[in-house]
């Protein structure tokens, strides 16, 4: 990506973005069901890495599906560093091909690159040439992905109008299956919410490989996420701050013409899967062995208030620590997916809790707040990336102004579930970051507070 700015991160980050009411009613298809009869995925990008921050899990996630991969590179990025003294334009473009083909491979190993080689910063006095070079290899059960018309980059936005114009032209002349997505880069960064198309918005969960292959393609870009020297005017671009919505596990594309897709449902057969859990005896989880013992007393133990007036505890199971919870308040809202398990929990428990059977995200918009302290505790990798968005967004709108919000996981590999603990983590962090207070890393737990300013 090539800045024509002072900065790429809006100040006020990914908290403007996930609190946003309009993401619970956008389409949620699988990469599959977006790929659908297209047998080739064309991606354009107008600088190396712009694939990797917009699309780059999806690009993943279609490649593992074995479709066909062409990224086409209109420019060499070689702009990204006006102002630098240590390298010339000629040694970054050249840099930044090879980092394009290297974060090619890592995205999709088999993937065809094609350098075009125009000018950077020069894309919009160069559209018929864009859109030849993209009809060249627009043919049957193609589908185009190229940045959003309105991404707010020069740059972007001419190689989506360019080509928007060869797809067209290639739908016109009778050409069969060939389609458009769009992706975004720099709009999360100046855009807001009110400028989204969301109508056309689709959101693509990305599977745990795919996120691991974006995360390495983006530090592929070594030109863009390490300084080139410590001189003036070389500083690395790619920040934590403008990273953030790359840390998102899950694509949002615009997509005007999505057909007959229909959202995933992922979390349909949750309640019966936990309430099986039961089946073998009353304590699934292991209560009372040394780990869930000592992550019980960690998470207690870096609560920086003594007593919090109105706590939730999400995915609170048979209660073993939401009994420790209620010792700090005499208000604890704990959720469960399980009734089973909420059964078991509600057996002798002291005064000022209530349990409600409900499964994030949809239980959060039932709840009313504001909560002092939110938890939760071994919760997140069970929710798919964008199910843990619109959690996340939900809990941040119920946190009172100084509240809490307690994040505890797993840190080692899961099966068979969505996500883990360190992407979890990360997850969260590219939203809350400014809001850390304690952070925890232990061989076996990951533990997080962030303490909300308004």
């Amino acid at each position: 990506m090539t800045t024509r700015t002072p900065r790429l991160d809006h100040p006020d980050g990914e908290l403007r973005w996930v609190g946003d009411p309009r993401w619970s009613s956008v389409t949620t298809p699988t990469t599959r069901a977006v790929i659908g009869d297209h047998h080739h995925l064309l991606v354009v990008a107008a600088h190396p890495d712009d694939e990797c921050l917009g699309a780059g899990a999806f690009i993943a996630d279609a490649a593992a599906l074995g479709v066909d991969v062409t990224l086409l590179i209109l420019t060499s990025g070689e702009a990204s560093h006006p102002r630098s003294s240590t390298v010339s334009r000629e040694d970054l473009g050249a840099r930044r091909r090879a980092e394009g083909e290297r974060a090619a491979a890592e995205l999709a190993p088999a993937a065809h690159v094609v350098h075009v080689g125009l000018p950077d910063g020069g894309l919009a006095e160069r559209q018929e040439e864009i859109s030849a070079a993209v009809a060249s290899f627009c043919s049957a059960g193609t589908l185009a992905l190229a940045p959003w018309t309105s991404d707010g980059h020069p740059d972007h936005d001419a190689a989506g109008r360019a080509t928007r114009t060869a797809v067209l032209s290639r739908t016109s002349a009778g050409e069969a299956g060939v389609n458009l997505a769009h992706y975004l880069v720099w709009f999360w960064h100046w855009g807001e919410p009110d400028l989204l198309p969301w109508s056309d918005l689709v959101v693509v969960d990305a599977t745990l490989d795919a996120q691991s292959r974006r995360t390495r393609a983006v530090q592929r870009h070594h030109s863009q996420v390490q300084p080139l020297s410590t001189a003036a005017g070389d500083e690395a671009l790619l920040t934590d701050a403008v990273l953030a919505p790359t840390v998102r596990g899950f694509t949002t594309l615009v997509l005007p013409d999505r057909g007959n897709l229909r959202p995933d449902a992922p979390s349909s057969q949750r309640p019966a899967t936990f309430d099986a859990m039961f089946d073998c005896g009353e304590d699934p989880w292991s209560s009372d062995t040394w780990y869930e013992r000592r992550k019980r007393a960690l998470t207690t133990a870096v609560l920086r208030r003594e007593r919090y007036e109105r706590v939730l505890d999400l995915g609170c199971s048979t209660g073993a620590l939401t009994r420790d919870l209620a010792s700090r308040s005499g208000d604890v809202v704990a959720i469960d997916v399980s009734q089973r398990a909420l059964d078991i929990a509600a057996r002798d428990a002291p005064s000022g809790l209530t349990w409600i059977r409900g499964e994030a995200p949809s239980i959060i918009t039932e709840l009313s707040g504001p909560f002092d302290l939110v938890v939760m505790s071994e919760v997140g990798y069970f929710l798919t990336p964008f199910e843990l968005w619109l959690t996340l967004g939900g809990l941040i709108e119920r946190l009172a102004p100084g509240g809490e919000l307690v994040l505890v996981s797993w840190r080692h590999a899961t099966r068979e579930i969505p996500l883990d603990g360190p992407r979890v983590h990360a997850q969260v962090r590219a939203v809350c970051d400014r809001w850390s207070v304690v952070t925890l890393v232990e061989e076996d737990v990951l533990i997080d507070v962030y303490e909300a300013s308004r």
